[in-house]
């Protein structure tokens, strides 16, 4: 979830007073002693390959050098966790390299992902000048740009030319990533995150870390299993705590520390990133026991093909939405996860809304949109004035715009604290608009929407509200569920839709369920070294 999809750079409590004095010990313990220099780059950015909208290096925020540590250090990020590990050894020197964390969005343009892979490897290439002993590569895995549909391969190809055979190398992961065999066999030792919603991106930067360190001690001997499963899920059953796919998660950590193996994960990738790799699959990394993996892999999987039904999205028709909101059965939660920023939508339909002022529904609504050319009219009308606005459908050709007369309550410059996180956010000039019994906050970009962040800083709080249009397919409880009476998925169209399998994947190997109809496969493991 995710409009950046990254991990949130907020502060960690922290551990104690012995935690800072330890970490400046082991920097001390360096000065006095050779070490091993740990080269730290990350690459972070989820796309929807039906998003119309291309992304591009615009919006990537970029920290190079010990700029990284100061953004990073101490927060919740695989950053945050990997560096509080690196500092604390003392035969070790951990070297910020480069950092680009990109919101999720439509496909990479090609000329700036060759910009950005260009920037990545000269600033390898410099770093790696004063000698280089591992690397830890800090990813999501559901990239894709213009003419390279695994950029992460890619990448972890290339700096390996770079810098020889001999440097370990480390990943972490997000657990909708989609690994490849091109990821696999440059690093076969990779940690993913084993939370949904995402509350554990220190602790995978974590893991990941301990497991290079473990290779520079000699400790660890990595070799990777993988086991694919031809399906693709999506709703309330993949959320770890409460859903199917938490039992699943429980195994995989039960295996890691058992017969050798070192990390396990289950990931279930991003159904909206087609690219020839997507699927569900089960990675097991042991200590140089290929069978240890191989075992892992296969008592992690298995039964996990039999929940495929059961793992997609519960979703209510609009029509179901509108006897909800007639009904009274409010507070009510629309969640429309089809233009999920957060996942890649655009953010530009207004459908749900359409439908509800279509149907006379009385309760007071609030909802946003991405929408650049409304929020310059608003501001053009002026706060306090009242004129016809066309709202929604710029960005995908599949949106209509809804023509409505409103006022223009508020202009901001769109920037504020995520609640979530407590990371700046920026959703360009905003515009917040009254017509009856609706409010609208337009944003000119997409940002994150499963919080109320957006709605906060513009002076409306969800509770206000009869009804609120959430563009997200998850709200954490604390949000939006505890106190709501109904929450529904709504059945919507958008680049983001929990109904796969009408987006028109053509890039993804086949069969996959439920693009397709199988009942069966047969389990092949791949192991890599």
């Amino acid at each position: 979830m995710g409009r950046c999809h990254s991990p949130a750079a907020v502060t960690r409590p922290p551990s104690g007073p012995g935690r800072k004095l330890g970490r400046d010990a082991a920097r001390s313990a360096r000065r006095a002693s050779a070490v091993k220099r740990v080269l730290i780059v990350a690459l972070q950015q989820e796309v929807s390959s039906f998003n119309p909208v291309p992304s591009t290096r615009a919006d990537f925020a970029f920290h190079r050098g010990e700029a990284m540590r100061a953004a990073f250090d101490g927060t919740n990020t695989y950053a945050g966790g990997a560096l509080e590990v690196l500092d604390a050894a003392p035969e070790v020197a951990p070297v910020p390299v480069y950092s680009a964390l990109a919101c999720s969005a439509g496909t990479l343009a090609a000329a700036d992902w060759q910009a950005i892979r260009a920037e990545l490897l000269d600033a390898v290439r410099a770093a790696a000048a004063d000698g280089v002993d591992g690397v830890l590569f800090l990813l999501h895995g559901a990239m894709s740009a213009e003419g390279e549909t695994d950029p992460e391969g890619d990448v972890l190809e290339a700096v390996r030319r770079i810098v020889g055979d001999g440097p370990a190398f480390a990943m972490s992961m997000d657990l909708h990533g989609i690994l490849t065999a091109r990821m696999l066999a440059a690093c076969p030792a990779m940690a993913a995150l084993r939370t949904y919603p995402h509350v554990d991106f220190a602790d995978a930067g974590a893991r990941a870390a301990r497991l290079l360190l473990a290779q520079l001690e000699g400790r660890l001997r990595p070799v990777a299993a993988r086991l694919r499963v031809p399906m693709l899920v999506r709703g309330d059953q993949c959320i770890t705590e409460t859903g199917i796919y938490g039992r699943f998660i429980a195994r995989a950590d039960a295996a890691a520390g058992a017969d050798g193996i070192v990390s396990a994960q289950v990931m279930i990738g991003n159904p909206f990133t087609d690219v020839p790799e997507l699927c569900s699959q089960v990675v097991a990394v042991a200590n140089g026991d290929t069978d240890a993996a191989e075992r892992a892999v296969r008592r992690i999987a298995e039964g996990f093909f039999d929940q495929r039904a059961a793992m997609q999205a519960d979703l209510a028709s609009l029509d179901d939405a509108v006897i909800h909101a007639r009904n009274g059965r409010l507070p009510l939660i629309l969640k429309d996860a089809a233009d999920a920023p957060s996942s890649g939508g655009s953010g530009d339909s207004v459908e749900v809304l359409r439908t509800l002022l279509a149907a006379g529904i009385e309760a007071t609504i609030l909802a946003p949109v991405v929408d650049a050319p409304a929020v310059r009219a608003a501001g053009a009308a002026g706060v306090g004035a009242t004129a016809r606005f066309s709202l929604g459908g710029t960005c995908d050709p599949r949106f209509a715009a809804l023509r409505i007369e409103a006022r223009v309550a508020m202009l901001s410059d769109g920037r504020y604290r995520m609640e979530t996180w407590g990371v700046p956010e920026d959703a360009g000039p905003c515009a917040k608009m009254r017509a009856g019994n609706v409010t609208i906050i337009a944003t000119s970009k997409p940002v994150q929407l499963f919080d109320r962040s957006l709605f906060l800083a513009h002076g409306e709080h969800p509770q206000a509200h009869d009804i609120n249009i959430v563009k997200s397919p998850h709200c954490q409880p604390r949000f939006y569920d505890d106190w709501a009476r109904t929450v529904v998925s709504v059945d919507a169209k958008g680049a983001t839709s929990a109904r796969v399998e009408t987006l028109g994947h053509t890039v993804c190997q086949r069969p996959l369920y439920p693009l397709d109809d199988i009942a069966t496969f047969a389990p092949v493991v791949e192991i890599y070294r």
